[in-house]
């Protein structure tokens, strides 16, 4: 069981993904767009971080550099519906964890939640531009 928090503002797949994840135990807090995202960041801790990079006000990866630019060591999984290899290739130089495009198989996200939640919890804080 982990603390998560789930940036996300597509409200369907939100709930579809906050349901799953329940049933496997976690403790999941939504938000729907990246200011929202970063105040609970600054204000709370998590044990893992599910970011979306099309977010309405601004782009998952200006959230994700913010969080790694003040220190913060929580993994994140980008989950969103941006597959080219610059995209990934970017959110990863930008300091995520892991990648996960949509659509995707909710036995592959929890895997993938899995997998992260038994990594030691630091980061460096270098990232590449």
């Amino acid at each position: 069981m982990a603390k998560i928090l789930f940036v996300e503002d597509d409200q369907n797949l939100a709930t579809r993904v906050l349901e799953w994840l329940e049933l496997e135990k976690h403790i999941v807090e939504h938000c729907g767009n990246g200011k929202m995202g970063c105040e609970k960041l600054e204000d709370f801790k998590y044990e893992l971080v599910i970011l979306d990079l099309g977010l309405p006000d601004m782009t998952g990866i200006d959230v994700l550099k913010k969080f790694r630019s003040l220190g913060g060591t929580t993994p994140v999984l980008i989950l969103t519906g941006q597959d080219s290899l610059d995209d990934k290739e970017a959110g990863l130089d930008a300091g995520a964890d892991d990648y996960l495009t949509k659509p995707f198989d909710a036995r592959e996200l929890s895997a993938r939640i899995r997998a992260l939640l038994r990594r030691p919890t630091h980061f460096s804080g270098v990232t590449l531009n």
